[in-house]
């Protein structure tokens, strides 16, 4: 059965560079500022482009909402020390769950319509549980819907989709270096000159962040964290990748685009596939799943064409025989929200 599909895509850049803490606020009182902020933003932008769109003749089935990768993050450099950096892994583990209910409950099914929320990622750093010295990199998307089930207290269900392959973007505060672990130690190298022997034995990499002046963090560029999703008070093994019916959908993160990780959906058979990035761009002829039929990216950094024009953030790509084949023309709905309608078999 043909499904008829619409993205909301808000098209802002990130990784944010521009805010800034003030000198007499604490790291807690700056977050909350800013997330606060951004989930108006996604608010605002949401209302504005569902009022212009109440008599489209389109009709969809369900309207997904995306955002950037790292949307929810304030700079990595107003970090100042070990003490700020667990606060703040504190805060965004509780505060990014809240925006996304509270937004979800801003908009109910009887007054706008299905709609599915990919909004961004958000980025924390915890403590590596292999090696005390070092962190692992926590850089998900919290989804959420309008008409699933929710809690017995009435609350939205969420799913969380984390990132495996963290990018050395993602944590950037003032520089960052590559390095690879032996015998607990750090051995640091220049991608462009580094000897092929250095990497004998698949040593772990990391990366080694200057956040501050005052603080420097050594990453693992893998991660171990699984998706999961909200049963009760309770988070389960599997994303809930099928809340409408027969429209499984799928969630890359930036540098695991087209690594699929089927294994964590309940629904492994995806149609339609997120491309959430912050510099991951795509094009004709990328392998993907042969269950997917479109891609849908929502990506935080600009670029040009090789004429200087800029190249869009926010694409829609048919895939045709599990490779992506064209791109969909989109439609600006406002002036920061892009519109994509396709039909889904």
């Amino acid at each position: 059965m043909t499904q008829r599909v619409q993205v909301l895509s808000l098209q802002t850049t990130t990784p944010d560079a521009h805010s800034s803490r003030a000198a007499h606020e604490s790291i807690l009182e700056f977050a909350k500022r800013e997330t606060n902020r951004r989930a108006e933003q996604l608010i605002s932008s949401m209302r504005r482009s569902l009022v212009a769109l109440k008599d489209d003749s389109f009709q969809p089935l369900v309207t997904f909402v995306t955002a950037p990768e790292l949307y929810w993050n304030i700079p990595w450099s107003s970090v100042k020390n070990v003490q700020e950096l667990k606060q703040l892994e504190v805060f965004y583990r509780r505060t990014i769950q809240q925006h996304v209910r509270q937004i979800i409950r801003a908009f109910p099914a009887r007054q706008w319509g299905r709609l599915i929320l990919l909004p961004g990622t958000n980025a924390l750093l915890t403590p590596s549980k292999q090696n005390p010295n070092r962190y692992e990199a926590l850089n998900y998307v919290v989804a959420g819907n309008n008409f699933g089930k929710r809690s017995f207290w009435g609350a939205p269900l969420i799913s969380m989709w984390p990132k495996r392959n963290t990018a050395l973007i993602d944590y950037m505060g003032l520089s960052a270096e590559q390095a690879v672990e032996k015998d607990n130690e750090l051995i640091i190298f220049d991608p462009e000159t580094a000897s092929p022997e250095l990497f004998d034995g698949d040593p772990p990499l990391v990366f080694v962040y200057q956040l501050c002046e005052t603080l420097s963090v050594n990453v693992y560029e893998l991660s171990t964290s699984t998706a999961k999703h909200q049963r009760g008070c309770r988070l389960l093994p599997l994303f809930d990748n099928q809340p409408v019916p027969d429209l499984p959908f799928g969630i890359d993160i930036c540098a695991d685009y087209g690594l699929g990780r089927l294994d964590e959906l309940r629904k492994p058979q995806v149609k339609i596939d997120f491309l959430i990035a912050a510099g991951q761009r795509t094009a004709a002829g990328k392998e993907l799943h042969q269950s997917v039929q479109y891609v849908v990216r929502n990506d935080g950094r600009m670029y040009t064409t090789p004429d200087g024009r800029p190249h869009s953030q926010c694409e829609l790509w048919t895939v045709i025989d599990g490779k992506t084949h064209t791109v969909i023309p989109a439609r600006l709905v406002t002036e920061n929200v892009w519109l994509h309608q396709f039909e889904v078999d």
